[in-house]
């Protein structure tokens, strides 16, 4: 039997640098698919030698001037050769690239399964985000979530304010919302979750979430280790048209929303908001989330008043106007961030 039948390749440090150096170009590029950052954890893993080659490459866009002026004199890592032909590989990319490697750095650092980013709005803004799993994120006026996802779980943390998810369907990954003392899990659906004082409320717009009980400022970590899987005495479960108010010290509270009301709660979406028949107490205490001038309401007299109305958001001057026309009131500043409304 002849043994050199099979032959087994011999893995240079020229051919490992090459493959490194193949791989900071993409890691560059900043879209690595969740199947490439899988393949990039299996190199790694194959031999100790990988991470000290790309760790290497790392280190050279650390000076890039450097690099770029006094190449044959830079000193490379101990133990390490790179590749000879590093250089006209890299000269065009080391230009622009000087920016882009402290992401290159952050991500390198972290483990190659997890995702993890922040997301804030300030009062008036609002802000899409679309995921690389497919799913979409709406970030409402002064709001700030955090999100961490793995191959086994998609979690996001509402701090403050309201946001609504449009989750892309994915069986083996669950998508858990964690907002206040609550979880609220949902796997190919759209659903609004709102975080206010010791309020959460949720509405499904499509699908099915189910929302479970859990201690009060976890991290993304200790939600990450909880086992949602298991059924819950006091879980409950929401389904399209359905809105969940709960609070810290009541138990939730179910309701059906006709269609023509889930339009109306979604017009924040257009930068609209509506009202049909309501307070304008709560009215004022509703648009006040949105506008970076706060309407004054003093005398009770005026706080029950009906109203009903579409707001456009764009113009808070305009939008105070309107009322005080339509209510024979009179606006008055109070500085340079109030308006007091009274009656004429």
């Amino acid at each position: 039997m002849n043994n050199r039948s099979k032959v087994v390749p011999l893995r240079t440090i020229h051919t490992i640098d090459h493959e490194a150096s193949i791989w900071l170009v993409r890691l560059d590029d900043g879209n690595l698919s969740g199947e490439s950052r899988k393949e990039l954890k299996r190199w790694l893993s194959a031999d100790s030698r990988h991470s000290i080659a790309l760790k290497a490459m790392t280190s050279i866009w650390d000076d890039l001037d450097e690099v770029l002026v006094t190449n044959d004199s830079v000193n490379w890592p101990e133990n390490v050769t790179l590749w000879p032909i590093l250089k006209p590989i890299f000269e065009p990319i080391l230009i622009a690239a000087s920016i882009s490697f402290i992401a290159i750095f952050i991500w390198f650092a972290m483990p190659i399964d997890v995702q993890k980013n922040s997301y804030v709005t300030l009062v008036g803004q609002q802000l899409d985000a679309t995921f690389d799993d497919g799913s979409v994120i709406h970030l409402n006026t002064n709001s700030r979530i955090e999100t961490e996802f793995t191959d086994e779980k998609r979690i996001v943390k509402l701090i403050k304010g309201e946001a609504l998810f449009d989750v892309a369907h994915d069986p083996n990954r669950p998508f858990i919302v964690y907002a206040g003392d609550r979880l609220v899990q949902a796997i190919g659906t759209k659903f609004v979750v709102h975080l206010e004082s010791e309020n959460i409320q949720v509405t499904v717009t499509d699908g099915k979430v189910k929302m479970s009980k859990v201690p009060l400022n976890k991290t993304l970590t200790d939600i990450k280790a909880i086992n949602n899987t298991t059924i819950q005495k006091d879980d409950v479960y929401i389904v399209k048209g359905e809105k969940v108010i709960v609070g810290r010290d009541h138990p939730p509270k179910l309701t059906r929303i006709k269609q023509e009301n889930m339009q109306r709660e979604l017009s924040w979406l257009d930068g609209k908001l509506i009202f049909v028949n309501e307070e304008l107490f709560d009215v004022i205490e509703e648009i006040n989330r949105y506008i970076d001038i706060k309407i004054v309401l003093k005398d009770p007299s005026l706080h029950k008043i009906p109203i009903s109305g579409r707001f456009d958001l764009a113009d808070s001057e305009a939008l105070i106007e309107a009322i005080a026309l339509s209510f024979n009131m009179k606006s008055q500043r109070i500085d340079t961030n109030q308006v007091l409304l009274t009656e004429k």
